[in-house]
């Protein structure tokens, strides 16, 4: 499992986290996601040989977000 934490654009709502983690955490490969409404951040743990990172960062965007940074 690898684990990464992405910054994105200010999150509008709690319940926009909620989708974004809901989104996430039905993509496969990925065994967790918890988004922090107050930092607009998202840790994500996901299985490299299931998912990649872009594929992470396009069901992000697809909920109207941007990924600003990775760490």
């Amino acid at each position: 499992m690898k684990e990464v934490t992405l910054q994105l654009t200010d999150l509008a709502c709690p319940s926009c986290a909620q989708t974004i983690s809901q989104v996430l955490k039905r993509q496969r490969g990925v065994a967790d996601a918890t988004v922090a409404f107050t930092s607009s951040r998202v840790k994500v743990s996901y299985d490299l040989e299931a998912i990649t990172l872009e594929q992470l960062e396009q069901a992000i965007e697809k909920t109207g977000y941007k990924v600003q940074a990775r760490s």
